[in-house]
């Protein structure tokens, strides 16, 4: 008897202990997948309720960006699927449940509710074990979804990033106009008051004075129009980052521009190391390889099935007895084998051409992207340096001769317009440069390299 419940006791033992071993790779992959999301370039900083602080006072982006990637419900749910498949890399290798079976052999119709006329009641245990290196090639296999899963966790917090610039951006751009309408505001006001002098010295006519004070209100206007927009990019900020649309927010700092964008080439070796979608187009491939080795394995290899059986013979002359079982599978009679070979050594080769395809793809995405920012900072950099400068100039010298009683109203309002609207235009193409830098950033999976960021701040007109 001890003989026999130890034999029958060995598939249990057997069926709970063996696993399929565990890829090297595995802590790292567990442990990124926990791990605070650093993505972009965005240095771990602050708790969150001190970036929490920190963004009510001012809107810092980096601040922003952390909160962001620990709140947005998108990037929660990827870090979901990937602890997920994790978890499915841990069952990919064990052997099937272990069964249990009982027969019920030679009972008497006469006496079919007599279990003691029964000739023998049979109680067995069976242990399948699938052919040798399927449950490394399944582990394997569960291993790469679970690197898919965690690269498309890190194209979402890159996507995260990207999106809380533009944002950014759009918030920066509607607060930084805001106020250079508010000082051109009290500029007009200041003309208006000098037009008033000048009209009781009769150096000036009603209609002056008129223009004005037109002027002033159409620049109130304006700045009633550009709360409302600010008030709208300060709500997606928030929705980004899982708070209440109406959370406040301070105030946003002026923002840090590259000195030099970097060429292409100088970038090649850093896209195809940090874009997580050519890493998730890698495992792809590996995963697909796992499947031709295990129809290999499943082609060459029987699966194999192991019992052990009690019999109770009441009716015997021994009524304790015992048996044992092996059942072979034989996949070289069954050509399906050969048909899955083939179809898993085709998905690799298609899977190779389309991580191919995407690394092209990507190449030309960062291109363009490239491109965009160029242009952006020289159209930013065109008006900085030489449109503003010629501006500001004009209108100083018409104010100052309107000053002294020469001149006129008409010229003095148009080149007050003219140098309100290049200040607008460098406002707005300075979002362009960050909305650029945004889609170079995410392109490249990471920040531009750059030695140097230069603070771009507009001088005082």
């Amino acid at each position: 008897m001890r003989a026999w419940s130890l034999a029958a006791l060995l598939p249990l033992v057997v069926g709970c202990s063996l696993e399929g071993s565990r890829p090297a790779e595995y802590p790292q992959v567990e442990k990124e997948a926990v791990a605070p999301a650093i993505a972009g370039g965005i240095a771990e900083g602050p708790t969150l309720e001190q970036d929490e602080a920190t963004v009510a006072k001012e809107a810092r982006l980096d601040a922003i960006t952390r909160i962001a990637l620990a709140k947005s419900p998108t990037v929660l749910e990827a870090r979901a699927r990937t602890k997920a498949a994790l978890a499915r890399v841990k069952t990919a290798g064990r052997l099937p449940d272990l069964e249990f079976k009982y027969e019920l052999w030679a009972q008497p119709m006469r006496y079919a509710w007599d279990p003691t006329m029964t000739q023998m009641h049979m109680f067995g245990l069976r242990q399948s074990f699938p052919a040798g290196g399927m449950l490394d090639a399944q582990t394997r296999m569960a291993m790469e979804e679970a690197n898919i899963a965690l690269q498309t966790q890190r194209a979402r917090e890159l996507d995260v990033v990207a999106d809380v610039r533009k944002a950014w951006s759009t918030y920066w751009s509607a607060d930084r106009e805001k106020v250079i309408h508010q000082e051109h505001g009290e500029i007009t006001n200041k003309i208006f008051e000098l037009a008033k002098a000048q009209l009781q010295v009769a150096k000036t006519s009603q209609a002056d004075v008129l223009r004005f004070d037109l002027e002033r209100s159409r620049v109130h206007t304006d700045i009633i129009s550009l709360g409302q927009e600010k008030s709208t990019a300060l709500a997606r900020l928030n929705l980004l980052m899982g708070r209440k649309l109406d959370a406040p927010i301070g105030d946003p700092p002026e923002p840090k521009l590259p000195g030099v964008a970097p060429r292409i080439e100088e970038l090649r070796a850093a896209i195809l190391k940090r874009r997580p979608e050519l890493a998730a187009a890698g495992a792809a491939v590996k995963k697909s390889e796992a499947a031709v080795a295990g129809a290999k394995s499943e082609a060459k290899v029987p699966m194999v099935m192991l019992g052990v059986d009690y019999m109770l013979m009441p009716m015997g002359p021994y009524n304790h007895n015992f048996g044992a079982m092996v059942q072979l599978s034989l996949p070289w009679l069954n050509p399906r084998h050969g048909d899955e070979i083939r179809a898993a050594e085709a998905t690799v080769a298609a899977d190779k051409t389309a991580a191919k395809a995407l690394e092209d793809a990507i190449l030309l995405q960062v291109q363009e992207a490239l491109i965009r920012y160029r242009a952006a900072r020289n159209t930013f950099d065109l008006i900085d340096s030489t449109l503003l400068p010629q501006a500001r100039k004009t209108f100083d010298a018409l104010l100052a001769n309107y000053g002294a009683g020469g001149g006129d109203s008409l010229s003095v309002v148009d080149s007050l317009r003219t140098l309100l609207q290049i200040r607008i235009d460098r406002n707005r193409a300075l979002a362009q440069v960050e909305l650029a830098i945004a889609d170079v950033e995410r392109s490249i999976g990471g920040p531009i390299p750059s030695d140097k960021k230069d603070v771009i701040k507009e001088t005082k007109p």
